[in-house]
């Protein structure tokens, strides 16, 4: 099981229980501490007379409910202009064990069925969002399995969740506890499952872009568009999400800083075969028209041709998929060798499949069908001039 900051011992009994305070963690961290331990089960978080339930499935929120009155369903709805009052009071009036205000606003009319589940979530959410505002209280989760036919299960993505209740975070000690003041420096986790769930606007990819274990926050705050509390926020929230983490060490941060920059020359490196490859899937799909299936056994000549002087790089490619060189591949080819030296000769190699490609294509096809194929090298190369 994942660790919970703060929490007191597990209690006795048929459930686990785990109990602790908010002083000494924050609701985005406690939901992180769920998503990492994948648990099933009910957390309660009390703040005075309010009490909110919040059901995990296997570490992911599915659904949530409150006893503030103005937080239940149907004062929601109200609130937000859905239903009127009338059908509010009359629904609510209707309300027995085993009918929910939801289905019997829709058996009123007052809802249209395909309105119900997103009205449903909205209001999950909202119960959701006002906990991140949460600086005191307790919590407990009660670790059990839970019987589908009697929870909602709704389809919340709780990283995004995470990430949306940061933002609404008005409490600058609540970040500077985060982040662990500003000269913290973070570096990138490399953690691009998390990264491609996030919805992260242009201004928070451009924070994350100056993550690379040598700045310190305050140096990120110094050039990012935002201000520097906003600036904080987006950087606990990218912690606490685990798409960034704190540099423990000088050590960590030269190696950090030297895997960032290594790393970067590979991305670089990448972009460059990607616009090679595009390129060749366009002469590869201009052949195909002309020559049909005849347009692989094409490939097949010109990666012989070319594999007499580049034989290493090329080993185990083809251009059968759509005329696009396998980058991982090659790249294996010549792991052994200096990031230098890997980019100028896989950029040769390419280079001179590209010439190649261009010399069949007269040779077999004639100067009509080569003076469109060098169009498409030539579009080609001005977009490598500008990479």
């Amino acid at each position: 099981m994942g660790s919970f900051i703060g929490a007191g011992p597990f209690d006795g009994g048929d459930d686990l229980i785990v109990r602790g305070d908010l002083e000494t963690t924050s609701v985005a961290e406690l939901f992180r501490s769920l998503v990492g331990s994948r648990e099933t089960g009910i957390l309660t978080l009390r703040n005075g007379e309010i009490t909110k339930s919040v059901y995990i499935q296997k570490g992911r929120v599915v659904y949530a409910a409150s006893t503030n009155p103005d937080e239940r369903l149907g004062e929601s709805l109200l609130v937000l202009g859905k239903i009127t009052a009338r059908q509010y009071l009359e629904a609510s009036r209707m309300i027995r064990p085993g009918r929910r205000l939801g289905g019997i606003l829709v058996e009123l009319g007052a809802l249209e069925p395909d309105d119900l589940i997103p009205s449903v979530e909205q209001h999950a959410r909202e119960i959701l969002m006002d906990l991140f505002g949460w600086v005191h209280g307790e919590y407990e989760l009660n670790i059990k399995d839970m019987d589908p036919d009697n929870v909602i299960t709704l389809n919340i993505s709780t990283e995004n969740l995470i990430l949306e209740g940061i933002r609404r975070c008005r409490s600058w000690s609540q970040v500077a506890r985060g982040i662990g003041g500003i000269d913290t420096v973070y570096l990138p986790t490399g953690n691009t499952e998390v990264l491609f769930k996030l919805e992260l606007s242009a201004e928070e990819q451009e924070v994350l872009s100056h993550v690379n274990g040598r700045s310190t926050v305050e140096h990120i705050c110094d050039v990012s568009y935002l201000s520097n509390y906003e600036t904080c926020r987006v950087l606990w929230a990218l912690d606490v999400l685990g798409v960034v983490k704190r540099v423990q060490g000088a050590a960590e941060a030269h190696a950090a800083g030297e895997g960032a920059r290594e790393h970067q020359k590979i991305l670089d490196l990448e972009g460059i075969v990607e616009t090679f490859n595009s390129m060749f899937g366009r002469i590869y799909g201009f052949l195909q028209g002309r020559v049909g299936g005849g347009v692989d056994e094409f490939m097949d000549t010109a990666l012989d041709e070319v594999g007499r002087q580049y034989g290493a790089l090329f080993e185990g490619v083809d251009l059968k998929h759509y005329g696009r060189a396998d980058y991982e591949q090659m790249l294996a080819n010549i792991a052994d060798l200096p990031a230098d030296q890997r980019k100028a000769i896989m950029v040769s190699g390419l280079n001179e499949l590209m010439y190649v490609m261009q010399l069949q294509v007269r040779t077999r096809y004639g100067k009509q069908e080569e003076a469109v194929v060098a169009g498409l090298i030539k579009e080609g190369l001005r977009r490598l001039s500008g990479s």
